[in-house]
């Protein structure tokens, strides 16, 4: 049986406690009063989509699921266009949030942030307008 050194645990004991931080660290709010109005659409498609999937079902466990399925579809379907710098970037979060919410399966995740990464490329290398004289 190994032996215990009642100085470190004594050491260990009589260690003050740190002092409390002075300024409040603000609540974190999940849902900002800015929410950009594609998250708001994709949102609003799965539930309206999910609850419609429910009807006249038994809302069990496997009903849910399949649901939610059919849900993730049209959360997809709700993603913003490809094109423009706001468009790409507002379908870059959604892409993120539906991934992880599970509106956007695995299989699939991949597929969408690749698509987002060719628009973005392709945003990148377009030409600049040239001014006139």
């Amino acid at each position: 049986m190994p032996k215990t050194n009642t100085a470190e645990l004594t050491l260990v004991e009589s260690t003050p406690a740190p002092a409390p931080v002075a300024t409040p660290v603000p609540a974190f709010d999940p849902h900002p009063l800015q929410t950009r109005p594609a998250y708001k659409r994709c949102m609003a498609a799965w539930q309206r989509t999910f609850n419609k999937a429910l009807e006249g079902t038994e809302a069990n466990d496997i009903d849910r699921v399949l649901a939610a399925d059919e849900a993730g579809e049209s959360y997809c379907k709700a993603m913003p266009l490809l094109s423009g710098y706001e468009n790409i970037r507002d379908y870059i979060a959604c892409a993120a949030h539906g991934m992880l919410i599970g509106a956007i399966r695995p299989y699939r995740s991949s597929q969408v942030l690749y698509a987002a990464q060719l628009a973005l490329a392709t945003f990148n290398c377009e030409p600049k307008s040239r001014k006139s004289a």
